[in-house]
């Protein structure tokens, strides 16, 4: 498989090797030129959604005063008796109609 050839800023690096320092300096300017606006934008995001959240809560009336119907307190609850579970064999009539063991 061919290696790519050089790029077109390799082959001006090669040719005019002064400038690296010159063009490394302009590199991290723009970085850091990206990273502040991008910084900026992000607080102005949340600034908004801090101002947004509060416009919309001081539109919403307060709440009202809710009145709850008494309730009785039983601290035991009624227990219903469970039903005898289905006998089992010969004694449940289910199986000795059927013929079934």
């Amino acid at each position: 498989m061919p290696e790519p050839g050089q790029s077109q800023l390799s082959r001006l690096l090669k040719a005019h090797p002064k400038v690296r320092p010159q063009l490394a300096r302009a590199v991290g300017s723009l970085i850091g030129v990206s990273l502040v606006a991008l910084s900026a934008l992000g607080g102005l995001v949340i600034w908004h959604l801090i101002r947004r959240g509060r416009l919309i809560q001081a539109a919403i009336p307060p709440p009202r005063p809710l009145k709850w119907p008494e309730l009785e307190r039983n601290l035991e609850p009624e227990r219903k008796p469970r039903p005898d579970p289905e006998p089992s064999g010969e004694d449940n009539p289910r199986t000795r109609e059927s013929g079934l063991p």
